[in-house]
């Protein structure tokens, strides 16, 4: 008996301590709790946030391209990408049909994303509007990825100055290339936005506003202007279409600050679109491939050799039409038995005398000449601020025959160039014999454009004196007015109540497969700033392989400069003021 009541005592006191035991902890657990939300809440809300927001994936949007008017040529659009969570998915019947509009699947479709064991995408770059639609319904599993994409408002305007924005956004050719850190640079700060264990935001918390953990890049201001670059476009194409071209380009620029105001290429391409071209129409040709330029070269000639006085302003050449040099014949275009006539340097530019720009050539010792040719920067880039920019060809005075020294002087044989350096070199006598480098940049601004980052200041030098350019600014507007009075055919430098200075070009194309030139084909040129004595504009017409208008300078390059010509100067006259309408 006494057993059992020892047991029962032992038993009695087991259950006291288990009871005194689970008492006292659940005291201590009232205790802390008590002191963690107290006491401890805010530290510990801050150590949580901090787990929360410190990974938020940060998006980048490349900074805006303007133009020299703050037209926006380029801009990252915020866009979102759906995934759905099965596991974390909860919806109502309501909220699922919702779902199912702004998404324009079926509910039933819907249905099956949620059974899947896999995170599904449900949409691909929503725009901002369905993205906050469907942040408001608020459903548990669905997450908003925000993401940048790159749009180009005015289409196909200017694209191979621009270049385009590739899938892994990096930028591919034109300012998006070489601009690229730029556009991308920007200052980014730790967002506190909620985001999961795997550390991408909770979205459907709230609206996305401001856009989830974003910083914007550098703005770009360009020395375009939209409006002329879209009409220099516009006559290009046109022309193209009529001459039944391979292709062309057009170049504007201020002749004495250098800036590019338009530079047009046909045939062009959308950079919303470029995957559906081929890389050959994406690629700037006028910058990367060089042609001989022909008789536009002419003018170099000749202030070349005014400038080392090897010739003086009144020279006179009896022209017979042809020459022979060596083994080889040259002859003028136009050469006829019974033509022959002395001519000067007037002449030598109104009737394009190949065999008098021989002769003004092989004045100079070659390598003068060829020295005077590199400051006008001949076979030297231009430094413009695109990729891919060919140096042209020059050969070596060293090299050069005595065919060299004549098929040089009038843009042949040893000599091929780019649009942009001829345009730069010819520039110099519109520009009182300065050479300045022409840049398609004005400024680079802060993010927020508030800011000046950096303002081009373009290189200078002089090539030439300022007598000498203006002896051959006369010689060119003399030689326009005289043809346009004699000749009603002859159309370029036919610009209504201004006078130009300028010269046609007309020069075999060289085919390298044929390692000749290429038969019945040209390229046909005209090169030309206005006014004559006050320059406001300088434009460079190329056009490769025409097969209408006799494939001549001045019969098809002339008439597009002259269009492009009346119109920027009708563009730059004072009011009646009226608002340009681009597109």
């Amino acid at each position: 008996m006494s057993e059992r009541k020892t047991q029962n005592k032992v038993v009695v006191w087991r259950v006291r301590v288990l009871q005194i035991s689970l008492s006292m902890f659940f005291v201590f657990i009232f205790l802390k709790t008590t002191y963690l939300q107290t006491l401890q809440s805010s530290a510990l809300k801050k150590v949580s946030d901090s787990q929360k927001g410190h990974s938020a994936p940060v998006t980048i949007f490349r900074g805006e391209i303007l133009d020299r008017n703050g037209i926006v040529l380029a801009v990252d659009t915020a866009k979102f990408d759906l995934y759905l969570r099965p596991q974390s998915y909860k919806a109502s019947l309501s909220q699922v049909s919702q779902l199912a509009h702004i998404l324009k699947i079926s509910e039933d479709k819907l249905e099956e994303y949620t059974k899947s064991r896999n995170i599904t995408k449900l949409a691909n770059a929503l725009s901002r509007a369905k993205a906050d639609s469907i942040a408001k319904l608020k459903i548990a599993g669905l997450d908003l990825i925000p993401i940048n994409q790159r749009e180009y408002p005015q289409g196909k305007l200017a694209a191979h100055l621009l270049g385009f924005v590739s899938w892994d956004s990096s930028g591919k050719g034109g300012i998006e290339q070489t601009l690229n850190a730029n556009l991308r640079s920007a200052h980014t700060q730790a967002s506190n936005v909620l985001t999961r264990g795997d550390g991408f935001p909770i979205t459907h918390l709230a609206l996305l506003k401001p856009i989830i953990g974003s910083s914007f890049g550098q703005q770009v201001l360009l020395t375009i202007d939209s409006k002329i670059q879209y009409k220099v476009e516009q006559i290009l194409d046109e022309n193209m279409r009529k001459f039944k071209a391979e292709k062309g380009t057009v170049v504007v620029m201020s002749p004495r600050t250098g800036e590019i105001l338009a530079w047009a290429n046909s045939p062009s391409y959308n950079p919303n679109f470029y995957g559906q071209y081929s890389p050959d129409r994406t690629v700037n040709w006028a910058i990367s491939q060089v042609y001989e330029p022909g008789s536009t070269f002419k003018v170099l000639t000749v202030a070349a050799a005014l400038q080392l006085k090897a010739i003086k302003p009144d020279l006179k050449y009896w022209d017979e039409g042809k020459i022979k040099i060596g083994n080889r014949t040259i002859r003028n275009h136009d050469y006829k038995l019974g033509r022959e006539k002395e001519i000067g340097l007037l002449e030598l530019f109104r009737f394009s005398s190949n065999t008098a720009a021989a002769f003004v050539g092989s004045k100079m010792p070659p390598d003068k000449f060829y020295a005077q040719l590199k400051k006008f920067g001949i076979g030297e880039k231009t430094n413009i601020e695109i990729p891919g920019e060919s140096s042209g060809y020059l050969r070596t005075a060293s090299e050069w025959k005595e065919i060299d020294v004549a098929t040089t002087s009038f843009g042949q044989g040893a000599v091929a160039v780019t649009p942009l350096q001829l345009a730069s070199a010819i520039n110099v006598i519109a520009n009182q014999g300065e050479w300045v480098q022409p840049h398609l940049i004005k400024s680079i601004v802060s993010g927020d454009g508030r800011k000046l980052l950096k303002k081009t200041k373009p290189l200078k030098r002089k090539v030439i004196s300022a007598k000498v350019a203006k002896q051959v600014t006369e010689l060119l507007a003399e030689s326009i007015r005289i043809n346009l009075e004699k000749d009603v055919s002859y159309l370029a430098g036919d610009i209504p109540d201004c006078a130009v200075a300028g010269k046609t070009g007309t020069a075999q194309k060289y085919c390298p497969n044929l390692h000749t030139y290429c038969p019945s084909q040209t390229i046909a040129s005209f090169i030309g700033f206005f006014p004559a004595q006050e320059p406001q504009f300088l434009v460079l017409v190329v056009v490769d392989s025409p097969a209408g208008g006799g494939g001549w300078g001045n019969t098809v390059a002339g008439p597009i400069f002259n269009e492009i010509g009346q119109f920027l100067l009708q563009s730059s006259a004072p009011p009646p003021q009226k608002k340009f309408g681009l597109f």
